[in-house]
């Protein structure tokens, strides 16, 4: 990318979406900072970013609401010529098992995890410039885990579309996806869980590690199609920490 490239994280403005964010700041490239409801957390992380002497555009959009994403994407592409990067981060996580999950519950997670960054693909792609997309995927998809059914679910169709979407949009835009464990900071109970529950080499994922799978991804021209599983081994064994959630 170059200093001209814009990057589209959904959910850009906290967790692993903020973090992400900072990092594309830092190496030079201009940000569309997405948020729904998180507007103050959006300006202040604004602040923060044009600190570092990039550009920032404000993007508010409810993925949940997929019948607006066009006409906000289109708003948007008036104030961003060309966007290089998306990242489709966004989600949503209720525990819910598939017996108890409500319809607002299966209606959300499919509408945040696989229509709204299946349109945005769709949008990117129609710009006709060159572009590449990364779902955040789930290395515990791996596992049968009822208790969150609806995201499980929606992640897992996810996948799918990470799948079908690179053999669609080849040869001119690859398409991949990070699987994050356990990852350090991007939840609140953190540092309630203890080390040796959370994978195979008993120590949470550092953030620093999903932005270099990213980088990977975007450099290596090679790979598309493709889900990296930055997860500390969790995908090869249930890790104790979700047995007791």
């Amino acid at each position: 990318m170059n200093s001209t490239a814009w990057v589209l994280v959904t959910g850009g403005a906290k967790r692993i979406g903020a973090f992400l964010n900072q990092e594309f700041a830092k190496s030079g490239k201009n940000i569309v900072l997405h948020y729904n409801q998180s507007e103050t957390a959006a300006l202040a992380l604004k602040v923060q970013l044009e600190a570092l002497n990039i550009k920032v555009v404000l993007w508010q959009a409810n993925l949940n609401d997929p019948a607006t994403i066009e006409q906000r994407f289109a708003a948007l592409l008036m104030q961003v010529p060309h966007i290089e990067l998306l990242i489709n981060n966004a989600s949503v996580f209720e525990q819910a098992s598939l017996l108890d999950s409500t319809l607002e519950q299966i209606q959300s997670n499919l509408n945040i995890h696989l229509t709204s960054p299946w349109l945005l693909i769709q949008a990117l792609v129609k710009q006709n410039k060159s572009c590449q997309i990364i779902n955040i995927s789930d290395a515990n998809l791996s596992h049968r885990y009822t208790s969150k059914s609806a995201y499980f679910i929606s992640k897992k169709a996810q996948e799918t579309l990470t799948e079908l979407a690179a053999i669609e949009c080849a040869p001119n835009v690859r398409v991949n996806a990070i699987a994050p464990g356990f990852v350090l900071d991007a939840t609140d109970a953190a540092a309630q869980i203890d080390s040796k529950d959370i994978n195979i080499l008993q120590r949470k994922v550092p953030l620093a590690d999903l932005y270099s799978a990213i980088e990977f991804l975007y450099k290596n021209n090679s790979v598309t199609g493709q889900t990296l599983k930055i997860d500390g081994g969790s995908h090869l064994k249930c890790p104790p920490y979700m047995l007791k959630n």
